[in-house]
């Protein structure tokens, strides 16, 4: 099941960048006789999700469009994403416009593909 918020997601919707996403975070400097000085830490929040329907995967219906257009225009909201297995909180990337954008899919005017751009919180 994939789900945000109340609204639910078609199957065929990609997480595009799931794989991608720097889940560790990694300083290094040299000490002046050149030895590395290495700080990691994971990341627990702030990693991207970026969810794309595709032409060739999968098409938005205008009433879940219009649900998510009306997520993606209260500043600040969070909303519990919940893709298959996994279980998070995310807000709309709104530094990166647009985080929601679609398109129809022609002549059908009711189907749509896009993408949601999301931040995990």
């Amino acid at each position: 099941m994939k789900q945000l918020g109340d609204v639910v997601l078609p199957d065929g919707l990609v997480w595009s960048d799931r794989h991608a996403a720097a889940l560790v975070e990694q300083t290094v400097v040299r000490t002046l006789g050149g030895k590395p000085v290495i700080w990691a830490r994971n990341q627990f929040a702030g990693r991207p999700v970026t969810l794309e329907a595709r032409n060739d995967a999968a098409w938005l219906d205008r009433d879940t469009v219009e649900a998510l257009a009306v997520l993606a225009a209260l500043a600040g909201a969070s909303y519990p994403l919940v893709w298959e297995n996994w279980h998070g909180t995310v807000i709309f990337r709104h530094d990166t416009p647009p985080a929601f954008a679609v398109e129809p899919v022609w002549p059908h005017q009711d189907r749509f593909t896009g993408t949601i751009r999301l931040l995990t919180i």
